[in-house]
């Protein structure tokens, strides 16, 4: 018997069992479109997780206080701190020390707050932010006080009528600041290392002098640090020592945490990591379903075409032909199933993007591995009743009753 009779067989006896071949088909097809959106979560994930690697910048160390100090304490990081660890350690390259203070805005039909965020010309250059229009601020102009701001982009849309930002004057708490720069809408802000909702685009940027009272600036309460740790030194490694600096400034209590750029994703990790082995319990659960319901309706076709078989048999059919067409009508329904499950499962992965905010991406590899999978899988499971069809004694089986 040629290939192409044989194809067409298997595909006939898939015909005459319509339903269970179409149950049989959608366990092949929830199998395919679980694996699938696993692979294009994964892949997303992961692609997100070297983006903002190397938008944080993979040498870079932060500092950040935790708690809230109890009444007549000294804060637990502060201005002083952040200079006496840019002093004490010759590996830090650079330190950008940043305070954040909420502060209104005077426009013309309404007063907006907004999070003003005090900091130095460092700080642009270490976060890897990039300016549509403009510049950052200067050494010089932190050293000054000068009043001049950076704007985020959704910033700029909000505070500024005029359609170019850059040049204005914004009114903030009562002072004019002239708008000498205009970040780009991909900046990254640090709130969104840290999965929060905080956005660099609405955020107004000066120089942290202008946030402190000039006659105590050492004790002055920061937000957070960043540290530019130099090439040759390990960012892992900085880590512990500049923690152990800040514990002997603060006389060994630690209201603190330090940590590398790689540490801040490690929830986004663990979340996708999470999601990803959910994925592919479901992925394996509905491909053994699907391999369960093959079997089946591979055993079912036989027992129900023990006669047909017997005849074949009786005029001159082989044991290969026979076992060839059950396991073809076996590979046919997984076909159909992940054809069916590469067009779900790219739906699926793009409609839970768009509500869930997660990027996802699909490569060709992972395509063709599902499919090789649920083709695997249909194998399989047809293998023994399609053994035990081939094998039928044609004379016993010319007596079977069904």
């Amino acid at each position: 018997m040629k290939p192409g009779d044989l194809v067409r067989d298997a595909v006939r006896g898939v015909r005459l069992h319509r339903v269970r071949s179409l149950l049989t088909a959608a366990g092949f097809a929830a199998g395919t479109a679980a694996a699938l959106a696993l692979f294009a979560i994964t892949g997303g994930a992961r692609a997100e997780i070297l983006h903002r690697l190397a938008a944080l910048g993979i040498d870079l160390v932060s500092v950040r206080p935790v708690g809230e100090p109890s009444p007549g304490s000294p804060p637990p990081l502060t201005y002083g701190d952040a200079e006496a660890l840019h002093e004490a350690f010759r590996f830090v390259r650079a330190v950008a020390p940043v305070r954040t203070v909420q502060s209104n805005v005077l426009l013309p039909s309404e007063r907006v707050t907004v999070r003003v965020v005090g900091t130095t010309a460092d700080y642009f250059s270490l976060r890897r932010f990039a300016f549509e229009r403009g510049r950052a601020f200067s050494a010089d102009e932190v050293r000054r006080g000068d009043a001049v701001c950076v704007l985020g982009a959704e910033a700029a849309r909000r505070l500024v009528t005029a359609a170019d930002a850059y040049g204005s004057l914004v009114k903030i708490g009562g002072n004019w600041y002239r708008v000498i720069g205009v970040l780009t809408r991909e900046a990254l802000g640090a709130g969104e290392a840290e999965g929060e909702d905080a956005n660099a685009g609405r955020e107004v940027y000066v120089p942290i002098t202008n946030t402190f009272r000039s006659d105590s600036f050492p004790r002055q309460a920061l937000q957070e640090a960043w540290l530019s740790i130099d090439d040759r030194f390990d960012p892992e490694t900085a880590a512990p020592l500049v923690e152990s600096a800040l514990e002997r400034r603060h006389q060994g209590k630690q209201h603190f945490e330090v940590t590398t750029a790689a540490r801040l994703l490690s929830g986004h990790r663990a979340a996708r990591g999470l999601l990803n082995q959910l994925l592919g319990f479901v992925a394996v659960a509905a491909f053994a379903l699907g391999g369960v319901g093959m079997m089946s309706v591979s055993w079912q076709n036989v027992r129900s075409r023990t006669r047909e078989i017997a005849i074949r048999r009786a005029v001159g059919a082989r044991q290969g032909e026979v076992l060839a067409q059950f396991v073809l009508e076996g590979l046919v329904l997984a076909a159909a199933g992940a054809a069916a499950g590469i067009v779900i499962g790219v739906a699926g992965a793009s409609v839970a993007s768009w509500i869930g905010g997660w990027p996802w991406t699909l490569s060709p590899l992972g395509v063709a591995s599902t499919v090789v999978m649920a083709l695997a899988v249909g194998l399989a499971s047809a293998l023994y009743p399609a053994s035990y069809a081939a094998g039928l004694d044609p004379v016993a089986a010319l007596r079977f009753e069904r």
